[in-house]
């Protein structure tokens, strides 16, 4: 990655990431290609597969990181 590929969002593909990705995902989340995301991508996509949970699978993903 060179320094003009920096701010590329793993997520959208869009120039001017303006954050490193969070390294915990909910299961389903799509992981980012890069370690560079917007925060909007990064929330959009963390509401998607959250959304898509149900409680008892909320339930054993808090649990595992406890």
């Amino acid at each position: 990655m060179n320094e003009q590929d920096e701010d590329i969002c793993g997520l959208c593909g869009e120039p001017g990431a303006d954050k490193m990705h969070h390294p915990m995902h909910w299961p389903g989340e799509r992981i980012p290609e890069t370690k560079y995301v917007h925060r909007s991508c990064e929330e959009e996509e963390c509401r998607r597969a959250f959304g898509k949970l149900t409680p008892e699978e909320v339930d054993r993903c808090l649990k595992a990181i406890r």
